[in-house]
């Protein structure tokens, strides 16, 4: 509690409000668990705590967690014992962009006294659990300005396309291309319009998994790419949850050293003992 509360009061500022999105309703099919990946326990907390506390910042106002129906009394549980505010809870829809357009649904709906209609909405994945406030800044910043915004990284394999035989059809210039990433951010009208029934189709619904593109064909909103950190990595198979523990881990495991016996060295070591508990003086 130290350490969110020291966290809300340090962070950066926006001046317009700012909404998230976390989609968590899969069932972690290829990670060849029973547990979807979202609710597998690190160090005592399941992942998806660690996603919503990347997201407690003074300058967020509500995070939407959308899960399966049946899960969510487990997602309630999990807001109530790790103390996550901000919080809002609905149920998905049978895909990833029905259960996103019931997260942004969901906003428009909001009776909450202190919630008001989002500026921008961050769409991010449940299972992608480190992104930091900086980059966070860059996305809700870019969409504001340009309607859309989102993460893209190299592409670390070249991409081939086969014929239906099976055979190699053409490869592409692995330089031309980006792996499209999370977080994303589009302004509340954008976003709103491009989920919108009317020319929204059922494929899309169906089928369809890129955010941008429905801003862009929808819309006519071309997004701003920004280049991302390494960290934006998703948590999809089962060697991913060993390498999330393992990062998780490290970042639990901090140790501080204050040299010298001046009275402000003492004073720094009691305020940061105080705030970061976890670490070893």
């Amino acid at each position: 509690e130290a350490r969110k509360s020291d966290h809300l009061k340090a962070g950066l500022c926006v001046d317009f409000p700012v909404s998230v999105v976390l989609p968590a309703g899969g069932t972690g099919e290829r990670t060849g668990l029973q547990t979807p990946k979202q609710f597998c326990p690190f160090l005592g907390r399941p992942l998806i705590s660690y996603t919503i506390e990347s997201f407690e910042v003074s300058w967020i106002q509500t995070v939407v967690v959308v899960v399966a129906k049946e899960n969510i009394g487990l997602m309630m549980d999990i807001i109530q014992r790790f103390l996550h505010k901000k919080v809002l809870v609905v149920p998905g829809g049978s895909t990833r962009h029905r259960s996103i357009c019931n997260g942004v649904a969901a906003l428009g709906e909001q009776r909450r006294p202190a919630a008001h209609k989002p500026k921008v909405v961050i769409i991010h994945d449940a299972v992608r659990p480190f992104v930091d406030e900086d980059f966070l800044h860059k996305i809700a910043t870019a969409a504001k300005e340009q309607g859309a915004a989102g993460a893209i990284r190299p592409l670390v394999s070249t991409v081939i396309a086969t014929t239906s035989e099976g055979y190699l059809d053409h490869s592409l210039e692995r330089a031309k291309y980006r792996a499209s990433e999370m977080p994303q951010g589009f302004t509340y009208d954008v976003i709103c319009e491009a989920y919108q029934k009317l020319q929204c189709t059922e494929s899309d619904f169906e089928f369809g998994t890129e955010c941008l593109h429905l801003a862009l064909q929808y819309c006519g909103t071309n997004a701003k790419l920004i280049d991302g950190p390494p960290t934006l990595w998703k948590v999809t198979y089962k060697r991913d949850l060993a390498a999330a523990e393992s990062i998780i881990k490290s970042l639990s495991q901090s140790a501080c050293l204050i040299t010298g016996g001046l009275e402000a060295a003492v004073s720094l070591a009691n305020v940061l003992q105080k705030a970061f508990g976890a670490l070893d003086m």
